[in-house]
């Protein structure tokens, strides 16, 4: 490990991030803030550590919860409890960082700051990946921060912008209504994760095709709960 290869992964993480970093905030009619921005992007950073810390606790007590005959619920147990992890915790330092400020005034803003909060995240966690390919070569870098580009990356904005329009929806409701409506949006958040990780997992990580198509439909989903915030912004202030 150099520094110019160290500085090659830095740029192989970040860059990707701040792509869709910056295509999702055009979907944003009303610019936030460009500082707290920043500090999402900051928070899902510091979010890491965290993450990894909550992650390695589950990989030590949930095996000793089963029998060792349930591999495969075993399996599946470690892989939707990781990603409902990191869902939570991206969800935790966003709220801790960002949802109580004045700022935060609009359904959408849910989607903005938590997708912001997610590439930073992303950003970190393809760091940590790209390291060691990095060390080997330019070539094997780029491959594997070329494929997190199209997958992890965008997987982690993705199910962030479910969760946030889970908890747009809820912005004029009762604090049970939006209650309910985070539970829900973590727990499809959760699922669509668990859904990606696992078509990687059965492919090896060499067909990726099927994860593709997993997250352009997310995708779609996602850029539909923008328009449909907007909407319910416009509809709340028309009744007003």
């Amino acid at each position: 490990m150099t520094i110019e290869s160290l500085l090659w992964a830095f740029l192989g993480s970040f860059i990707p991030a701040g792509i869709w970093l910056f295509f999702w905030l055009e979907e944003d009619e009303s610019p936030e803030p460009n500082y707290l921005l920043l500090l999402a992007f900051l928070g899902g950073m510091l979010a890491i550590p965290a993450a990894l810390f909550f992650s390695w606790a589950w990989l030590k007590i949930f095996p000793s919860l089963l029998s060792p005959d349930y591999k495969l619920t075993l399996q599946l147990g470690l892989v939707v409890g990781f990603a409902f992890i990191e869902e939570a915790i991206k969800y935790f330092f966003t709220l801790r960082l960002i949802f109580w400020r004045k700022e935060y005034d609009e359904p959408a803003d849910a989607m903005v700051y938590l997708i912001t909060g997610a590439l930073g995240f992303s950003a970190v966690e393809n760091l940590l990946y790209l390291v060691e390919p990095f060390g080997l070569g330019l070539s094997e870098g780029f491959a594997v921060s070329n494929l997190r580009f199209i997958g992890a990356t965008p997987l982690h904005a993705l199910s962030a912008g479910i969760l946030g329009y889970f908890i747009g929806r809820s912005f004029f409701k009762s604090r049970s209504y939006k209650n309910i409506s985070l539970g829900i949006g973590l727990l499809v958040a959760t699922a669509l994760h668990t859904i990606f990780n696992i078509l990687i997992l059965l492919s090896g990580g060499r067909q990726i095709e099927p994860s593709v198509m997993l997250l352009l439909s997310i995708g779609v989903l996602v850029l539909f709960g923008f328009e449909r915030l907007k909407h319910k912004l416009s509809k709340y202030y028309a009744q007003r």
